[in-house]
């Protein structure tokens, strides 16, 4: 397993493979949202093939944003959602992160597990236009 940086063009097809994610046409999607910000983004590879990317960007200079990722069905249950997110957190304490923060929903039990698990902590609930409940995870940094 290789976990490296990807491209927006490369995780279009892993991402409409996974199935609780909404489906796009291009990568506009992404472009979009985070505009002109810094971004991450790391992509896990398993023997080539595309198995889960986990995407954010920074929100300040002090605190990273997780916003979107997944891991393919077919290779869920192998670790890889939380190999991408130590090197997330690795990534982006070593660029000078103090925090990070991601949202997730009840409906996402293993999302919620992972998060828990790896010590981030509830630090909000909100609701979002299409009134979804977001719970809101901070996790502060070891520097």
């Amino acid at each position: 397993m290789e976990i490296r940086i990807g491209s927006f063009d490369e995780i279009l097809v892993l991402h409409n493979e996974i199935t609780e994610l909404s489906p796009l046409a291009d990568t506009d999607f992404f472009t979009e949202r985070i505009g002109d910000k810094n971004f991450l983004l790391l992509v896990a590879e398993n023997n080539s093939v595309l198995v889960g990317y986990k995407l954010g960007y920074w929100i300040d200079e002090q605190c990273f944003y997780s916003w979107l990722g997944g891991v393919h069905p077919h290779y869920r249950k192998k670790g890889i959602a939380k190999k991408l997110l130590l090197e997330q957190e690795r990534h982006v304490s070593e660029m000078g992160a103090k925090e990070i923060s991601v949202k997730s929903m009840n409906k996402y039990k293993a999302m919620l597990l992972l998060l828990i698990t790896q010590n981030y902590e509830i630090t909000g609930v909100h609701r979002n236009v299409k009134g979804d409940d977001k719970i809101l995870f901070t996790k502060t940094l070891n520097q």
